[in-house]
């Protein structure tokens, strides 16, 4: 695949963690790449990602426990990256060059 990048926004922001599992999913990986074109470098397009159906599950705590999980997890990614980020302007202040 090429690096064409696509912003996907949720209507519903209540499903945005459910949608980001889904759509890092090996299925949902199969059923984007149908709609990729080019012999050489693939690419896609926002109308081919929005062809792609997005499967809600039946059990509605099951869906919401997946989206808290996502989200709490890309909070956590977060303020991991900020903490690092903060240590290594200390051990830059301090004289100590960690890049």
């Amino acid at each position: 695949m090429a690096h064409d990048i696509i912003r996907i926004v949720p209507v519903n922001k209540e499903i945005s963690g459910y949608l980001y599992a889904w759509l890092s999913s090996d299925y949902a990986r199969e059923l984007i790449h149908r709609f990729a074109y080019g012999a050489v470098v693939r690419h896609l397009e926002k109308e081919h990602i929005s062809q792609v159906s997005v499967p809600l599950l039946s059990d509605e705590n099951a869906q919401q426990e997946i989206n808290d999980t996502v989200l709490e997890a890309n909070r956590k990614w977060t303020e991991t990256c900020n903490l690092e980020r903060e240590a290594l302007r200390v051990l830059d202040e301090k004289g100590i060059y960690a890049r």
